[in-house]
């Protein structure tokens, strides 16, 4: 695979083309999750694939497939990038917690509060991280027991409905509060170009994550 530059144009690499398939494939899955999972609810959304339920279950468990596998492939391709990501989502400093401090006033008047710097993963990135990835394995967990039927206990599966669906409920909140922050919010939209082209500006890099701004420009010697 290329080597993308990490300084172009004015711009700074935050995410490698792998990163970025695996991450749209990985929203592929839980969009297809969401919505054969949301026609057992609602069964007017049935009409999508012509009320055809045994479909729609195939294509759910299919989904379900990709949204575990996902990850496992990212572990197993790219060992060290996953390691450093890792490293970085469960490391916490006293700007971190200043951060989470600060979050809701700056959400209501952001032009009024000044966030502190924070590394490649904000602190809010990091605490939404930890959510999905916690509910992502009460999900999986729960779905691979419902998948199983008459081989487990009813009671295990009655329970593992009343997890799937609040799990689902929870994954959904953060993961629109997630796309909310990327494609809507004034302050932080314009970081969703690293999910198109890998890259965000240097402004919005030095702004955003200025402590992994200055991490990288020091790497790359131009510190």
């Amino acid at each position: 695979m290329v080597k993308m530059p990490v300084f172009k144009d004015g711009q700074v690499l935050r995410f490698s083309l792998a990163a970025r398939i695996l991450h749209t494939v990985h929203l592929f899955a839980f969009l297809t999750l969401t919505y054969t999972g949301l026609s057992r609810m609602f069964p007017a959304l049935h009409v999508l694939v012509g009320n055809n339920l045994v479909l729609e279950q195939t294509i759910h468990h299919i989904a379900a497939v990709l949204f575990i596998a996902i990850p496992a492939v990212e572990i197993v391709l790219f060992p060290k990038g996953a390691i450093e990501f890792l490293k970085e989502l469960f490391s916490w400093d006293k700007d971190d917690t200043k951060w989470m401090i600060k979050f809701l006033p700056w959400l209501i008047r952001p032009q009024a509060v000044k966030l502190p710097p924070q590394g490649k993963e904000k602190a809010g990135q990091k605490f939404s991280a930890w959510i999905i990835l916690a509910f992502s394995i009460t999900i999986a967990i729960s779905g691979v027991l419902m998948w199983a039927g008459q081989t487990v206990s009813p009671a295990i599966t009655r329970w593992a409905v009343v997890v799937h669906d609040l799990s689902f409920v929870i994954l959904l909140f953060f993961i629109i509060m997630h796309a909310y922050m990327g494609l809507l919010f004034p302050p932080t939209m314009k970081g969703i170009t690293s999910m198109i082209t890998g890259y965000v500006p240097e402004s919005e890099a030095k702004h955003g994550w200025r402590k992994w701004y200055d991490e990288v420009k020091k790497e790359a010697g131009q510190a």
